[in-house]
């Protein structure tokens, strides 16, 4: 299911995640480091839920300082009810879907980093990582949480 609704959300969203992803990968070449900034985000315009009526989801990617040779990138994936909601009866697990469009390629792996229960919803937070930093090479490492 997360899978399909990957999918959906990539091609509803499309150009929307794309210039996310580019945004993203910009705040790589930030000068985050000691002495520097700690940190630099971007956002997505709020979208609503593609399979929960009466949820918007907010999507908002952040680096942070490196603690080794790459940079840490942060993914929070915000659901939030409209009034009329309950929390019981919304798929949450949209969250993941969500994630993973960001992520928007096989080499970059999606770890879910928990959550927490906001006043209208929940926020999940997950870490990006490049699967050929991992394998030594010199490229920036993506995490996600907010």
């Amino acid at each position: 299911m997360i899978g399909t609704l990957t999918h959906r959300i990539q091609m509803i969203c499309g150009d929307e995640l794309s210039l996310l992803r580019r945004q993203m990968y910009a705040l790589a070449r930030q000068d985050i480091h000691e002495g520097a900034v700690d940190g630099a985000a971007t956002a997505m315009a709020r979208n609503p839920s593609c399979v929960n009526h009466g949820v918007s989801v907010d999507v908002v990617c952040f680096a942070t300082r490196p603690t080794g040779q790459a940079a840490d990138f942060m993914i929070s994936v915000a659901m939030h009810m409209h009034p009329e909601r309950r929390a019981g009866d919304v798929y949450w697990e949209e969250a993941d879907a969500w994630a993973q469009a960001v992520a928007g390629n096989e080499r970059v792996r999606v770890e879910p980093r928990g959550s927490r229960d906001s006043p209208v919803g929940r926020v999940f937070h997950y870490a990006l990582t490049d699967e050929t930093a991992a394998a030594g090479f010199q490229e920036p490492r993506l995490a996600a949480v907010t």
